[in-house]
Order: C-alpha cells, then sequence, then structure tokens
C-alpha cells in the first residue's frame, strides 16, 4: 500500500493506482489543465472509501510505500485512470494525424 498525501490529508490506496495518481496529475501539470478523480482509499479510520481528489497544475501530491497491503479491488479505478492517462498524452503528444495546418483553417467551412 502507499500513503498518498494531499491537501494536508493522508489515505492509503494501492501501489499502482497511486503511481497512476501522480502520473495523471503531472501529465494535467503539463497541459495546464485540471481533473477529478475518485479512487478507493484507507481513511486514517481505517475505512475504504471513495476518495475523490482535484487535481491541478498547483496540486502538492505526494505518496510513499507502507508494510500494510491494500486489499480492496482497483481494477475500474486502474482502468480509469489508464484510460484518461491514454486521452491525455494523445492530446498533449498527438497522433500521426495533426490536422489542418493552421494555414489551412477555414472557420467557415
Amino acid at each position: 500500500m502507499k500513503r498518498v498525501a494531499y491537501a494536508e490529508q493522508t489515505f492509503g490506496t494501492d501501489d499502482h493506482l497511486a503511481d497512476l495518481v501522480l502520473e495523471y496529475a503531472r501529465l494535467l501539470a503539463d497541459g495546464d489543465s485540471s481533473d477529478t478523480v475518485t479512487i478507493p482509499g484507507r481513511t486514517e479510520a481505517g475505512l475504504i472509501e471513495p476518495i475523490t481528489v482535484l487535481i491541478g497544475p498547483a496540486s502538492q501530491i505526494t505518496a510513499w510505500a507502507e508494510d500494510e497491503v491494500f486489499e480492496t479491488d482497483v481494477a475500474d479505478a486502474v482502468a480509469d485512470l489508464e484510460h484518461r492517462i491514454r486521452v491525455r498524452t494523445t492530446f498533449i503528444i498527438g497522433d500521426d494525424d495533426p490536422g489542418p495546418a493552421l494555414d489551412e483553417f477555414d472557420p467557415l467551412a
């Protein structure tokens, strides 16, 4: 399990999921954008709850490993974040067809 610190609060979550949150935060910062994500997390009281995090260019998120095991199914949250990362990466990097050049753009078309 990794412990994630965000907005003066901490919660535990799956290792891979915490890494994906950090990767997505970096991509959003690179694109000067923001988004909210909801992931399963273990609160300080030990309860597993959905935790929603607003991630933006100024987000300060840290994560570190702990010895505890996070035994909650995170497959849906992992799939969601991986999808968001793929979409954002395609948006930032582009694809093989960049579209029309700026001088080819016709606003009346």
